[in-house]
């Protein structure tokens, strides 16, 4: 069966021109201890799905709207969760980014590389 969904949402701007689309399933966790023995002890936090995410080639139109989502310090991400198979919707914000101007003459840009941050951790 085909994903129908977009893949991504920021601040209500879906974004459909995705190259590469990753969930990491980052796992934080406190007191954590190994005995002599090599047994670990933690307490598991919680999940926290982190999105890393790659475009294709962008217009400066395009790479302009992208970046002011990015730019933003804290942000509503709807996204598409491979876990579950469906959207979830979250705060994040968005880690260092980068673009890259391919073509002057027509404002063509490269693969703009991102990452975006939960705020929280994973709700069930």
């Amino acid at each position: 069966m085909a994903i129908t969904a977009t893949l991504i949402t920021i601040a209500g701007t879906a974004f459909s021109g995705l190259k590469e689309y990753t969930v990491e399933y980052n796992k934080l966790w406190k007191e954590a201890d190994r005995n002599m023995n090599g047994d670990v002890r933690a307490t598991l936090i919680g999940i926290f799905p982190k999105i890393v995410a790659k475009t294709n080639t962008m217009t400066q139109d395009e790479v302009e709207v992208l970046c002011a989502k990015l730019d933003e310090p804290y942000f509503s991400v709807t996204f598409y969760d491979p876990r579950s198979g469906t959207t979830k919707t979250a705060n994040y914000y968005a880690s260092d980014y980068k673009t890259k101007l391919i073509e002057r003459d027509r404002e063509l840009y490269g693969e703009v590389d991102f990452s975006l941050v939960p705020l929280s951790k994973r709700s069930s």
